[in-house]
C-alpha cells in the first residue's frame, strides 16, 4: 500500500512537471502547430489607424479603409488557399499582408526558426505569395514576423539572433516576384526595437503597435500610459529611421480609440522638435569603424576616492561626480584642485540631485531646462573653465535604466533631452578643453536619448561584470567583450567616439586579472574607444537594497596587468 502511494504521488509530481513546462514554454501552441494549416484570415484585431512621418509637412493623418491580412505558413511545400478575399478589394485600396513563418517541429523555438527563412525553406510559400495572391496588384503592405523585439514568448521569432538576415532575406524574395509590393518592418516598437531595425535598402516602411499582445505579457513596463503618450513614445523610438510608419491597433486598443486630436498633438510635437530630435541627422549612416576616429594614446582613467592607484604613472584622468550638495559644500571644488596638482585629466558627471535642504526633485529635468538650477550648473561651470586640463563633462547618467535610482530615470526622454540640450549649451561659447559626453549606461533603447550630434563629442557607457544585481558568484558574471559587443550594437546609428567611463569586475584577485586582460585586449582592438575608467571601489550600498554591493576594487598587480595587456603591439 505504502509502495502504490508513493508511485501515485511521484507520478502526479511527473504530471504537474510536465504540465508546468507544456505551459511555461508554450509546448502545446507548438505541437499543435504540428496538425496546422497554412491559412490566409482578415485580421481585425490589428486595425491600421493612422500613419505618420517625421518628415512630411503633415506628420500625422488618419486612416480609414485599409484591410489587414495575416497569412499563416505552417508548411512551405503546400499551398490550397483561397484568395478570393483579397482579389474582391478594389485595387485602388491599400491591402497589408502579415505573414508569419510557422515551425512545425516541438522544440522549435529554441532552434531559431528564422535560420529556416535565411537557408530558403519558405520561399516557395513566399512566391506563391507573390505570384498567386498578389500578382500586379499595387499599393500592397508585406509585413514580416511582427513584434519581435518584444522580450516575451509568444512568437517562435522574438528575441532571437539572425532576424535581421532572415528580414532581407525575406525583402530580396518579395521584391524578385512582386517588385511593386511595399516591404512592412512591424516591430511593436518596444524599448530596443532598432536593435532589430534591416536597413534602410531592406525597409519601405515600418509599423508599430499600440498595446500588442505581446507587450500584454510582461511585467516589466508600464500598461498604464495614456494613448497619446504611448503613441509620441513609440514613434519616438523609430526616429532613426526615415520611413512612413503606420500605427497599429490591437485587441487592448478600440479602433476609435486613436482621436483626431491625438494626432493633432503628435503632429505639433514633430513640428515643433524637428530641428534637433526629429533632425535629418538621425538619418546619416557614418560607418562605425575604427578608421572614422583620429588614433591616439587611450586615456586611462580611475574613479579611485580613496586614492588607492591615482599616483600610477600610466594614469592619466580622473573622475569625480558633482552634485547640488557638494558644489554647495565646496567638497567638489576642493577634489577638483587635488586631481589638477596631480597633473591628470578630469572627467565630470554633473548628477543634479541631492539638493543642500536634503529634499529630491523628482521633476528636475524640466526644471534644469527652466532655469531654475542656474545658480548651480554656472557654479559649476566656473569650476571646470577655469582649468588648463580636459574636461569631459558628462551629464544625468543612465538615464535609460527603467528603475528610479537617480530623479532622471524613468523619464520622458523629450524632458532628458531638452534637458540636456540645456546643460550642454550653458555656456557658449564652450571653452575647447571642456568636451561633451552623453552617458548612458547602454542598455536596452538607450537611444531613445540621444540628444543630438551638436552637443556630444564622445559616447560614454558603462561595463560591469555582473548581469544581474542578484548574482553573488563572480564566475557568473559576464566577460567585457559580451558587454561592449552587446551596448555597442546599440550605438549603430550614431558616429561618435567611445569612452568607457565606468567599468569594473568583482571576484578574487585572480579572476580579477584575467577578466581584466579580455577587457584590455578588446579596447585595444577597437580604435573607436579613446578612453577607458575603472570605478576602484565597492558600489553605492543604497543602490543594491538588502544585498551586500560589489566590490570592484583590484589591486595594483592587476591593474598593471591590464595597463600592460592594452600596450601591447
Amino acid at each position: 500500500m505504502k509502495k502504490a502511494f508513493l508511485y501515485i504521488l511521484s507520478l502526479g509530481g511527473v504530471l504537474l512537471l510536465l504540465s508546468y513546462t507544456v505551459i511555461r514554454y508554450n509546448l502545446d501552441q507548438h505541437l499543435l502547430a504540428t496538425f496546422k494549416n497554412n491559412s490566409l484570415e482578415i485580421n481585425t484585431d490589428a486595425p491600421l489607424l493612422a500613419e505618420v512621418s517625421l518628415t512630411n509637412n503633415l506628420p500625422t493623418r488618419k486612416v480609414n479603409t485599409f484591410p489587414h491580412f495575416t497569412l499563416k505558413i505552417y508548411d512551405s511545400n503546400k499551398w490550397d488557399l483561397n484568395n478570393e478575399m483579397i482579389s474582391r478589394i478594389p485595387e485602388d485600396i491599400p491591402v497589408m499582408i502579415t505573414v508569419e513563418t510557422h515551425e512545425t517541429k516541438l522544440f522549435s523555438y529554441y532552434n531559431n526558426p528564422l535560420a529556416d527563412v535565411q537557408d530558403g525553406s519558405y520561399d516557395r510559400a513566399i512566391e506563391n505569395l507573390c505570384t498567386k495572391v498578389i500578382g500586379n496588384r499595387p499599393h500592397v503592405y508585406i509585413r514580416f514576423n511582427p513584434e519581435m523585439e518584444v522580450p516575451t514568448r509568444l512568437y517562435q521569432w522574438q528575441q532571437k539572433s539572425g532576424y535581421i538576415e532572415a528580414f532581407q532575406h525575406f525583402f530580396k524574395v518579395c521584391k524578385t516576384y512582386a517588385p511593386q509590393a511595399k516591404i512592412v518592418w512591424g516591430p511593436a516598437s518596444y524599448p530596443g526595437a532598432m536593435e532589430f531595425y534591416p536597413g534602410d535598402d531592406y525597409v519601405d516602411v515600418a509599423t508599430i503597435s499600440l498595446k500588442s499582445d505581446s507587450e500584454k505579457l510582461l511585467k516589466v513596463y508600464p500598461k498604464d500610459y495614456s494613448i497619446e503618450y504611448d503613441l509620441m513614445r513609440r514613434v519616438h523610438r523609430l526616429r532613426f529611421m526615415n520611413k512612413p510608419i503606420y500605427v497599429l491597433g490591437s485587441r487592448q486598443t478600440a479602433k476609435d480609440s486613436l482621436t483626431a486630436t491625438a494626432l493633432a498633438e503628435l503632429g505639433k510635437h514633430i513640428h515643433e522638435n524637428r530641428d534637433n530630435i526629429y533632425s535629418d541627422e538621425n538619418y546619416q549612416r557614418a560607418p562605425r569603424d575604427s578608421d572614422n576616429h583620429p588614433s591616439s594614446p587611450i586615456a586611462i582613467g580611475l574613479y579611485d576616492p580613496q586614492s588607492l592607484l591615482n599616483d600610477e604613472k600610466e594614469v592619466t584622468v580622473e573622475h569625480l561626480f558633482a552634485d547640488f550638495s557638494n558644489l554647495d559644500s565646496g567638497a567638489f571644488q576642493k577634489s577638483f584642485q587635488a586631481v589638477e596638482k596631480r597633473g591628470h585629466d578630469i572627467i565630470v558627471t554633473f548628477e543634479p540631485f541631492r539638493n543642500p535642504n536634503g529634499e529630491t526633485d523628482l521633476d528636475v529635468l524640466r526644471q534644469v531646462s527652466n532655469g531654475a538650477y542656474d545658480q548651480q550648473i554656472k557654479q559649476l561651470y566656473t569650476v571646470i573653465s577655469s582649468t588648463n586640463r580636459k574636461v569631459y563633462l558628462r551629464y544625468a547618467h543612465e538615464m535609460e535604466i527603467p528603475i528610479t535610482r537617480y530623479p532622471w530615470q524613468s523619464q520622458n526622454p523629450i524632458d532628458y533631452i531638452k534637458s540636456f540640450r540645456y546643460f550642454m549649451t550653458f555656456m557658449e561659447p564652450l571653452p575647447p578643453h571642456i568636451a561633451r559626453v552623453w552617458g548612458p549606461a547602454g542598455d536596452r533603447g538607450s537611444i531613445e536619448w540621444w540628444p543630438g550630434n551638436d552637443v556630444v563629442e564622445y559616447i560614454s557607457i558603462a561595463i560591469y561584470g555582473l548581469p544581474d544585481k542578484n548574482i553573488t558568484d563572480p564566475k557568473k558574471q559576464e566577460t567585457f567583450k559580451t558587454i561592449f559587443e552587446r551596448k555597442n550594437k546599440r550605438m549603430r546609428f550614431i558616429d561618435k567616439p567611445i569612452f568607457i567611463t565606468e567599468f569594473g569586475v568583482k571576484g578574487p584577485e585572480e579572476f580579477q586579472t584575467k577578466w581584466l586582460e579580455d577587457a584590455a585586449e578588446v579596447i585595444r582592438d577597437h580604435k573607436q574607444i579613446i578612453g577607458v575608467n575603472y570605478f576602484n571601489m565597492s558600489d553605492t550600498p543604497k543602490a543594491w537594497g538588502e544585498i551586500k554591493p560589489p566590490d570592484w576594487s583590484i589591486s595594483k598587480a592587476s591593474f598593471n596587468r591590464f595597463i600592460e595587456v592594452l600596450e601591447k603591439e
